[in-house]
């Protein structure tokens, strides 16, 4: 029997065609990122931390960019394979995708105002009780449920992405937009926005990032949680942190 497998697999690669993978083996992946700039420091940073991640998995890697909501719908309707950036809170939000059970990276979600006198120093528990209008970005799911913890409807909305937001404080039509700084930051360096008189109202809360994967590459997330706190506790996350500083 063995050796009839053997003629087999010596007849398919004669004639050109590539053995299947077995079900629980893949050789690429297509990550979503809602990760609006392509240059900025974190994008950097999760590139080369899961480029280096799968490829000590032997398995290539794509990013494709979307706008936050369209990242979560084009992973959870299977048109690529997961998500690089994700709160833990995400996995409890639908069903579709599991949680990469290592994170590599913390980000801070921030309010942002042109208000002088606006100080949140409790987090989500500094808008309770005020009269703010508050913008934060569309799919981000997990924004959205702790604004509708301390906020009525109405006093929060969405908007399609972080230009916008900040577009809107500068006009005065919000007076608070909260997204992660790893995103805002490099923003508020732009030509648009370094003189618009923009800063941090206050730290709202500061959670891991975790990559997350569609059901069917289970087997794979397990791998791949196992190489990121191999990379993590080597220092290895950290040496890509400086390399992306310097892109």
């Amino acid at each position: 029997m063995q050796r009839r497998r053997v003629i087999a697999m010596g007849t398919l690669l004669g004639l050109g065609i590539a053995p299947c993978l077995a079900a629980d083996e893949v050789a690429h992946i297509v990550m979503g990122s809602m990760l609006e700039q392509q240059s900025s420091y974190a994008y950097r940073w999760l590139r080369l931390i899961y480029t280096e991640a799968f490829r000590q998995l032997n398995v290539t890697m794509t990013i494709r960019t979307f706008p936050a909501a369209r990242a979560s719908a084009e992973a959870i309707a299977g048109n690529v394979d997961g998500e690089l950036a994700r709160g833990y809170d995400y996995g409890a939000m639908q069903s579709v995708l599991i949680r990469v059970a290592e994170a590599p990276l913390v980000a801070s979600d921030v309010a942002y105002t042109r208000d002088p006198d606006l100080r949140l120093s409790n987090g989500w528990e500094s808008l309770r009780g005020t009269s703010y209008r508050v913008d934060f970005r569309f799919g981000y799911p997990v924004v959205q449920q702790r604004l509708a913890a301390v906020l009525p409807a109405g006093a929060f909305a969405g908007v399609l992405n972080a230009e916008l937001g900040l577009r809107k404080l500068v006009i005065g039509r919000s007076d608070l937009y909260i997204d992660a700084a790893e995103i805002v930051e490099p923003m508020l360096a732009s030509a648009e926005f370094r003189n618009a008189g923009i800063r941090q109202a206050g730290l709202m809360e500061r959670l891991p990032v975790y990559a997350y994967l569609n059901r069917k590459h289970e087997k794979l997330a397990l791998r791949l949680a196992a190489v990121i706190k191999k990379m993590r506790d080597s220092g290895e996350i950290e040496q890509l942190r400086l390399q992306a500083q310097k892109e």
